[in-house]
């Protein structure tokens, strides 16, 4: 899937970007950009559509793969399972990830804004930079466990987002700790990686220009595939870099996610064996 993104990223770049660097460098209207992108109108609205598409299909995939890979080790208890299996499972929670979609689109984030509009004032009084320091890895856990409950037990959206904040609320301190420590480790090396390429990037296409002295038109068309094939080896490395510890942020709900029911499950068994063992 990434790599179907890389190519829609070069064949964009490759239809678009060239022809509009020509137009400017060979003419000087101030509309010729806006004039360029009026004339390509059926590509652009194409491209949008097929890469919102993609975008879509692969935002899911990326989500509910950990999600989905930690529910069929609890389910098999074993790891001994293809990929097969895993788009299986994806096939079948298609629909539940849409709704999950929908309803945090429409229902969660309209909350999450206004609570992280208010806090944002309250950080004038000082008061709410503790309270959003501790309000984001709160908001982060709770969406993420409703995730996973909705996924993999039978409830309905609303039974997850309640079950969740039970599930929260039990353990608030330790779920919370975790995943303060593992965002702002996250991304620390996410950061450090990204500016380390970008770096890279900038420093190339300066070392481009110094070496040759006549960077025209001319040359420009001359190294165009290269570059266009640096721009997508960029954005597609950083897409996976960003994929990577993305997924490694929900490995980490999970594992606390299912410590959580484990102790729950633990609780419970005791609780059904008093009377049982009696001396």
């Amino acid at each position: 899937m990434l790599l179907v993104v890389g190519a829609l990223v070069y064949w964009f770049l490759k239809l678009n970007f060239q022809s509009l660097v020509r137009n400017n460098l060979d003419q000087t209207e101030p509309d010729s950009i806006l004039n360029y992108f009026n004339d390509n109108d059926p590509a652009l609205i194409g491209f949008i559509t097929i890469s919102m598409l993609i975008i879509l299909i692969v935002s899911l995939f990326n989500a509910s793969y950990p999600v989905l890979y930690l529910k069929l080790i609890a389910q098999k208890n074993t790891n001994n399972f293809t990929t097969k299996d895993i788009l299986s499972a994806f096939k079948q929670s298609i629909w539940k990830l849409f709704k999950f979609t929908i309803g945090v689109i429409f229902i969660i984030f309209p909350v999450l804004f206004i609570t992280i509009i208010i806090l944002f004032f309250l950080c004038f009084v000082l008061i709410g930079i503790p309270l959003l320091i501790l309000a984001i890895p709160t908001l982060f856990t709770w969406i993420h466990f409703s995730f996973y409950i909705y996924l993999t037990e039978e409830k309905s959206f609303f039974q997850s987002l309640n079950n969740a904040y039970l599930l929260l609320k039990d353990n608030f301190w330790t779920s919370i700790g975790a995943t303060f420590l593992a965002m702002v480790i996250i991304q620390m090396v996410q950061a450090s990686i990204t500016m380390f390429i970008y770096f890279i990037g900038i420093f190339l296409v300066i070392g481009t220009a110094l070496i040759n002295p006549n960077f025209d038109n001319q040359s420009f068309d001359a190294a165009s595939p290269i570059l266009l094939i640096g721009i997508t080896l960029i954005f597609v490395l950083i897409l996976v870099i960003s994929t990577i510890f993305n997924n490694i942020l929900v490995i980490n709900q999970g594992i606390i996610y299912y410590s959580l029911g484990a102790d729950h499950k633990i609780s419970a068994a005791e609780i059904d064996l008093i009377g049982n063992n009696n001396e």
